[in-house]
């Protein structure tokens, strides 16, 4: 399985925020939302960074309360690993455990195809296994 394969379930919609928006901003629309990142994108549409719960909890480490009126640009990660929409599943899930995050912007020739999340890339596996396991039940079945 692939990450196209997820992107062709969960669509390519990814919400994005620019430098410019506030830590506050981006903080409520994680909760909102009920997600657990969020892309920078450049004026151009190109992946800038990315802002995890983890970005604001140092934010706010570092910074109390006042973190909240910085600018994105000032906390978001901004070496963001990408993954190619051809990549497959063990592969992806070989890059968030070696970098230790949870979200992966899927990019081809510097477009934004989607962002797959652990959560996503575990669904597959999950259902790569199940397909698995019933095929050989069926082999073995017949005989």
């Amino acid at each position: 399985m692939f990450v196209s394969d997820i992107l062709s379930q969960k669509g390519g919609n990814v919400f994005s925020v620019t430098p410019g928006t506030s830590v506050a901003q981006v903080a409520q629309q994680l909760s909102v939302r009920r997600i657990g990142s969020v892309l920078v994108l450049d004026g151009d549409g190109g992946v800038a960074g990315i802002v995890s719960e983890r970005d604001l909890v140092r934010a706010l480490a570092s910074h109390g309360a006042t973190a909240l009126e910085l600018e994105v640009r000032q906390v978001m990660t901004r070496d963001v690993v990408t993954c190619d929409p051809d990549e497959s599943i063990d592969q992806v899930m070989e890059m968030m455990t070696r970098g230790r995050f949870r979200h992966l912007p899927v990019v081809r020739h510097g477009e934004l195809l989607g962002l797959v999340s652990i959560g996503d890339v575990v669904k597959a596996r999950i259902e790569e296994a199940t397909h698995e396991a019933e095929a050989l039940k069926a082999y073995i079945v017949a005989g």
